[in-house]
């Protein structure tokens, strides 16, 4: 389900780890804090008192501090969207919210590599790689079908911008989606009760560093991306790595953003999105007793 991966090392070894999922074991020593916020609620963050990180959200890692923060992001989705079961191509408007983790790759004395598709590999030092997990997009098209999203993406602190965003949905025409998705199963995408659809495509955004945000972020996925019947178990989406179907990046399959999607075969949305950290520490090891 990951477009790209990141690998890490150690500063010294001047080489970079690699194979298997691109990750290699970090050796934490003495500044690896643990985890932070995460299902178990974790701090504040400056919001509301008596704020709680749902108990489905995975546990935030950070392991030494930096400008951009581990944990528990949330904010809103919306956008227009064409579906092939309107026939007629209709754009529709989609909103829904975001809900990622944001896990830190290592300490400022390791260095990590991020495999950007189509451009190349970034190195950076790890304390400046993040890596979205247990990122979900759930909401409503025109207020009444439901979809869901699982997303996937690698933070470029010091560039402050998110590498190889990737989201992988479903949307079904009756019905509602169960809690969870196909996450449970391990399946990035979901079953319908009755008739359905499937899209993937990306996600790009910005981070700002003062207000611990994604910002100025869009998305644009397209059904080309998907095979087998939308919204039942036969169905499954590219992850951003593969070729397109007919070959080629997955990318070349995306129409513009502005008008591209609507009669077959064009079918497809595109939108904006933004979430912002609701219990980040402001130093390693913060939210630690």
């Amino acid at each position: 389900m990951v477009a790209g991966f990141v690998a890490c090392s150690s500063a010294q070894s001047g080489g970079l780890g690699g194979g298997g999922n691109g990750n290699t074991d970090l050796d934490q020593g003495d500044d690896a804090s643990g985890t932070v916020g995460g299902g178990s609620g974790g701090g504040t963050g400056g919001f509301a008192a008596g704020y709680k990180v749902p108990d489905s959200a995975p546990p935030a890692t950070m392991y030494s501090d930096s400008a951009c923060k581990a944990g528990f992001y949330e904010g809103k989705f919306t956008g227009t969207y064409s579906s092939h079961i309107t026939v007629v191509g209709i754009g529709i408007p989609v909103q829904g919210n975001v809900q990622l983790t944001l896990d830190q790759q290592g300490s400022s004395d390791k260095m990590c590599s991020i495999d950007i598709q189509g451009e190349g590999t970034t190195i950076e030092t790890c304390n400046n790689v993040f890596t979205l997990s247990g990122g979900i997009i759930s909401g409503t098209a025109d207020g009444l079908f439901p979809y869901y999203c699982t997303l996937t993406g690698t933070l470029d602190c010091a560039q402050k911008v998110l590498d190889n965003g990737w989201i992988e949905c479903t949307y079904c025409a009756i019905g509602v989606i169960p809690d969870g998705g196909g996450a449970t199963a391990g399946n990035p995408l979901a079953d319908c009760v009755g008739a359905g659809g499937n899209f993937a495509g990306v996600l790009k955004a910005n981070y700002d560093t003062s207000t611990l945000s994604f910002t100025d972020g869009d998305w644009n996925g397209a059904e080309d991306l998907c095979t087998g019947i939308g919204g039942t178990p036969s169905a499954s989406c590219n992850d951003g790595g593969s070729p397109g179907p007919e070959g080629g990046p997955a990318t070349n399959y995306l129409r513009p953003a502005d008008g591209g999607y609507g009669l077959a075969p064009n079918y497809g949305g595109a939108g904006n999105w933004a979430a912002s950290c609701l219990d980040c520490q402001q130093d390693a090891g913060a939210g630690n007793p």
